[in-house]
């Protein structure tokens, strides 16, 4: 182990004390995430002072990345979710919603549309709950059950989560682990293809049952074959950006394609579409307009003439080493959580709602207030995540630049042994259940992933690709989410009978998730780094 406090069972436990304070305050005492973030990042302070030897530069230099770290996923955050408000505020996300409920009349189908592949497009550009609040009221007012409409959506866009709201997890693993994208995101990628596959399957059995997943197989194979793909290929061209929201809609449209072959009724009659249409006031294309931008800009991002000419325009902090009392060493760092203005996804967020300002108001389309109304609702959505967010990140970088992160590592690795990669995923599961992020559950947890990796002498780039998959599976049982799946179908008082529903799909999920991880690790790729 490298130098810090010697590992023993009181040194773990003290290490391991400020996720306990979080998760004490969350779970016991229904402390929202500000104030549980707050109280164990102070607990993560007196511990790194008293028990690990930090001094007042040391904790200042943590507090200080924090703050980096945070800035570059909130930025993203609320540039994402502000193009939603705005595009919501217009009607468009409504339009985009009924097109989806008119692809087909097999309500299985509808079900795997609804909550799979479009609350996944809704989680490419905006997420933090958004997908459960848009898509859940809408299946239940085309006639699915409340509690199978937010259980169905929970689960189903779950595996979207890592790379959705324009990457902001996906940016988080690697800035905590210092792990390239272009290396981590490919795996992360790969991994992924078990819980698509079973979201699907989660969904369709929620919906019917064993029957029900039966009969839908064949459209759940061929939606995963084409997203999983896809998804990976968006990493493989430098878009992880986009690796939910392109496969979710070529997902949308495999079921479209899906509907009209012999497993499945006929979509609906062309006078049934003609009437829906007529109803609606604005076509999809327009709607989908804002979002038709910003695949553009991202794509022109990954285009190396224009990136090098955009290359200068970038921020970030400088970061001297630092070391405990203990010895206990951190590393000096040069722009740390570096923000460039044309790779970060916060600058084309803006200029998209801008393109979007200007293509509805040509079309006749603005309504006057949109905007303001954006950043009202925008926010009041986003100010308690951020606070959130931010003490938790000054809380997991102290853990980690005091040595309490590789302390936490080393004793579950000599605890787990072999096992750990099939334990790994329910880390990350635990973080998203704490805080209702999987980007909150990458900053807790990421770091001690990598480390205990370490430890074991298997895949740093698995285990930390692990965490988030884990941390995404984990959020269809955050209880911040389930409020709000609950609530949006009139269920307030009752979402128990929401997460009892999406519980045992969560841990079956996590489990095979566990299980890929440890074939990777110990059989497939034994011998990547």
């Amino acid at each position: 182990m490298d130098k810090g406090v010697v590992l023993t069972f009181a040194s773990w436990l003290l290490a391991f004390l400020p996720i306990l304070v979080l998760l004490s305050t969350i779970l016991l005492l229904n402390w929202g995430a500000p104030k549980s973030g707050a109280t164990s990042w102070f607990t993560a302070v007196v511990i790194g002072i008293f028990f690990f030897g930090a001094d007042t530069r040391l904790l200042a230099i943590a507090n200080s990345k924090g703050l980096s770290l945070a800035l570059y996923v909130l930025l993203i955050i609320w540039g994402a979710v502000f193009l939603y408000n705005l595009v919501e505020k217009i009607g468009a996300v409504k339009v985009i919603g009924d097109t989806m409920t008119r692809v087909t009349e097999d309500k299985l189908l509808q079900c795997l549309l609804m909550s799979w592949c479009f609350a996944s497009f809704m989680q490419g550009i905006a997420g933090f709950g958004v997908p459960v609040a848009v898509v859940a009221p809408i299946m239940v007012v085309m006639g699915f059950p409340p509690a199978v409409a937010a259980a169905a959506c929970l689960v189903g866009h779950s595996w979207s989560i890592s790379f959705g709201s324009m990457g902001s997890s996906y940016y988080t693993i690697q800035l905590v682990t210092k792990i390239p994208g272009e290396i981590i995101g490919p795996w992360m990628a790969v991994l992924f293809t078990v819980p698509m596959l079973a979201t699907g399957f989660a969904v369709a059995h929620i919906y019917g049952g064993m029957a029900a997943a039966k009969r839908g197989a064949p459209a759940i194979i061929a939606a995963t074959a084409v997203m999983a793909f896809t998804c990976w290929f968006m990493n493989i061209i430098g878009a992880a950006q986009l690796a939910t929201l392109i496969p979710a809609v070529l997902g949308c449209s495999t079921i479209a394609a899906m509907a009209r072959t012999r497993f499945y009724r006929s979509e609906l009659t062309v006078e049934q579409l003609a009437r829906q249409r007529g109803a609606q006031s604005m076509g999809f294309h327009l709607a989908f307009s804002p979002y038709y931008i910003l695949i553009l800009l991202s794509v022109l991002s990954q285009v190396k003439d224009i990136a090098k000419l955009f290359a200068p325009y970038t921020w970030g902090l400088d970061y001297p080493a630092a070391q405990t009392a203990f010895g206990y060493a951190v590393k000096a760092e040069k722009l740390y959580s570096r923000i460039n203005i044309l790779s970060h996804p916060a600058p084309l967020l803006l200029v998209a709602a801008f393109a979007g300002y200007l293509i509805f108001r040509l079309a006749g389309k603005w309504k006057t207030g949109a905007v303001s109304a954006a950043v009202k609702s925008t926010f009041s959505q986003c100010i308690p995540t951020s606070i959130g967010i931010i003490t938790m990140v000054m809380m997991a970088l102290i853990m980690n630049d005091t040595g309490m992160t590789n302390l936490l590592a080393w004793g579950m690795a000599k605890a787990t042994g072999v096992l750990f990669p099939v334990v790994s995923p329910f880390i990350g599961v635990l973080g998203a259940f704490l805080t209702g992020s999987n980007t909150n559950s990458n900053v807790m947890f990421g770091t001690l992933q990598v480390e205990t990796a370490r430890v074991l002498g298997v895949s740093t780039v698995v285990m930390a690709a692990v965490q988030s998959v884990g941390g995404a599976v984990g959020c269809s049982i955050a209880p911040s989410k389930v409020l709000i799946g609950s609530a949006t179908v009139g269920l307030d008082g009752r979402e128990n009978e929401v997460m009892h529903r999406t519980i045992p799909y969560c841990v079956i999920i996590s489990l095979l998730v566990g299980i890929n991880a440890w074939l990777f690790v110990y059989v497939l790729f034994r011998n990547l780094p």
